[in-house]
């Protein structure tokens, strides 16, 4: 079978296996992600500010604790190695 095929059946079983709450989330970051539209120079550095001003203030997951949660998140799907 195609690769991208393979890939795209991958993505339909994991949707099938969503519950409500799950699917909704899903739904609404895809709508979100679907309707953005190029931003200006300005735009893009206030979001880089605030970025920095984020992480000044600690509100950011190391590199452990990003890699544990996608383990979490992929555990929870069915995809744990």
């Amino acid at each position: 079978m195609d690769t991208i095929i393979a890939r795209k059946y991958a993505i339909i079983e994991k949707l099938m296996r969503l519950n409500e709450e799950e699917l909704t989330k899903l739904e609404a970051s895809m709508a979100k992600f679907s309707k953005q539209e190029p931003i200006s120079m300005e735009q893009y550095n206030r979001e880089i500010e605030e970025a920095e001003d984020e992480i000044d203030r600690g509100e950011f997951y190391t590199h452990e604790e990003a890699v544990e949660r996608l383990g979490r998140w992929k555990k929870k799907l069915g995809n744990a190695p």
